[in-house]
């Protein structure tokens, strides 16, 4: 249930009234598919402009030492130190592989992670929310 009036559907020329949301159902699917068509664009946009070194990430070389080294080292590096066990999904370069691409398949530089744990170090590192 709503809190506030129902007020006009934000479509130019559209006067349906709407409890919840910006735009009636119509116009909600056509604001969806826009997003959706922006969201697309932006990440094409993006893509092209991906270093080079993240090329790194799909050689044949990599993915055997990210598959190795999973074998390897099946849990989760933070997670063992807080004294919880969950697998390792993620090899995380300790120094960046744009920083130090010498060390990209150095075993002493590398570190399995969740994907909690993995997330939560990109966080750290960007600085984002």
């Amino acid at each position: 249930m709503s809190n506030h009036a129902p007020r006009p559907c934000c479509h130019p020329g559209c006067g349906v009234l709407v409890g919840t949301g910006s735009y009636c159902p119509t116009h909600q699917a056509q604001s969806d598919e826009r997003r959706a068509a922006m969201r697309q664009q932006t990440h094409k946009r993006y893509n092209r402009q991906r270093d080079e070194s993240d090329k790194f990430y799909s050689t044949v070389a990599w993915r055997r030492f990210r598959d190795h080294y999973l074998i390897m080292h099946p849990l989760c590096v933070d997670c063992e130190e807080d004294g919880d066990i969950e697998p390792a999904v993620v090899v995380d370069h300790i120094k960046p592989f744009k920083e130090r691409p010498d060390l990209g398949l150095d075993e002493d530089n590398v570190r399995g992670l969740c994907r909690r744990h993995d997330n939560k170090r990109r966080h750290d590192r960007t600085g984002r929310d």
